[in-house]
């Protein structure tokens, strides 16, 4: 009943917009990403406080979290357009369909997914021409890191992890797996049909990576009971250094990403 009052003053407590003014809100960073890369960056009404680039997003008012719009402070801002991968409080749908609010929700775990977004944002924001070029450029990249990646040299088997605690490892289909294989490597846990999976340290004994992509704070130490059991941590074969936006973020950045990681795995060759 309070979010159905709230959805009803939010009707009338604002002037009307006109029909093609756009006031967006977004909850996920590689989406506010994407509406930057569109040239769209003044309809953002609102962002999740997880959405950080480019760094002119940050005059942008905060509505909420990933995925989790605080209500209240949401329907201040107005928007017509919300657009995240999902919602943490999926109830939260019906209160902004009440109030006239368009929410769009859909995945990005893969270059495909990214399309489907770039394809669907620019159908909504009424630039399809540059949501097309934008298509264009990230097949190109990504082509380019294919052909490369299978002129290489058999990859070496790539451990990425998320969280060391618990230890947390990315498995089939996730955008790791991806990244790894464009950067020409072969993801240690591939054949482990989860995207994200907590790992036991006696699977990881028994499969040794050659590398270690490391996203979590800090990085293995050599001292470490466990670690120190693996060669790849105690001949310093672990890259820690990449920003994690730039891997973990299926936006425009994303070759960005890729680029730096094969640079990092190709000192180990």
């Amino acid at each position: 009943m309070r979010n159905r009052c709230l959805a009803l003053l939010f009707l009338f407590s604002f002037p009307f917009l006109n029909a093609e003014e756009q006031r967006i809100v977004s909850l996920a960073p590689a989406l506010t990403e994407l509406v930057f890369q569109l040239g769209k960056g003044d309809t953002l009404a609102g962002r999740s406080d997880a959405c950080d680039y480019p760094p002119e997003v940050k005059k942008v008012p905060v509505a909420g979290h990933f995925a989790d719009p605080e209500l209240e402070r949401t329907l201040r801002l107005r928007p017509t357009l919300i657009i995240a991968n999902d919602l943490i409080r999926p109830a939260l749908l019906k209160t902004f369909e009440k109030a006239k609010i368009k929410v769009v929700l859909m995945q990005c775990r893969t270059p495909e997914d990214y399309y489907l977004w770039v394809k669907r944002l620019g159908d909504l924001l009424g630039c399809p021409g540059k949501a097309e070029a934008e298509i264009r450029r990230m097949r190109s990249r990504l082509a380019e890191f294919e052909r490369k990646a299978a002129e290489s040299p058999a990859g070496k088997k790539i451990l990425w992890v998320i969280w060391d605690s618990p230890l947390m490892v990315a498995g089939k289909g996730s955008l790791p797996d991806t990244v790894i294989r464009l950067a020409g490597g072969k993801n240690l846990a591939a054949g482990v049909d989860q995207e994200y999976f907590k790992a036991s340290y006696d699977w990881l004994l028994r499969n040794p990576p050659d590398v270690i992509v490391w996203t979590a704070a800090g990085r293995p130490e050599q001292s470490h009971s466990f670690w120190k059991q693996l060669a790849a941590v105690r001949e310093g074969r672990v890259v820690a250094g990449i920003d994690p936006d730039l891997i973990q973020r299926p936006g425009p950045r994303l070759p960005e990403g890729i680029g730096a990681l094969r640079a990092e795995l190709e000192k180990f060759q």
